[in-house]
């Protein structure tokens, strides 16, 4: 059985969670709970890895493709003396995960 999750708007950027999703695709979703990655990143690893067992009702999940995609860029105004400003870039990505399903008989 395939189920397909999307995840919009996780604030994290591109290039640093498409790295991850080579490691993460065609991969149990045990193993996600598994790995120590970088505090952020493996905060919503967990966090989506959650959402996906809760709405399956069963940890025998497996995860066909990890797919990782651009979202909003939002830029932020830092004001700094003598009338100087800095820009913070905040990057947002989207996530779409292919599930299946497997049943042990």
């Amino acid at each position: 059985m395939l189920n397909n999750f999307k995840f919009k708007n996780i604030p994290i950027s591109f290039k640093k969670i498409y790295y991850y999703s080579k490691k993460l695709s065609n991969k149990p979703i045990l193993y996600y709970f598994n790995n120590n990655f970088v505090n952020k990143i493996n905060f919503y690893i967990k966090k989506i890895a959650n959402t996906v067992i809760n709405s399956c009702k069963s940890t025998n999940v497996f995860v066909n493709n990890f797919y990782v995609g651009k979202s909003k860029i939002i830029k932020k105004i830092n004001f700094r003396a003598k009338g100087r400003i800095n820009y913070i870039v905040k990057r947002y990505s989207n996530i779409n995960l292919s599930v299946f399903i497997w049943v042990k008989k």
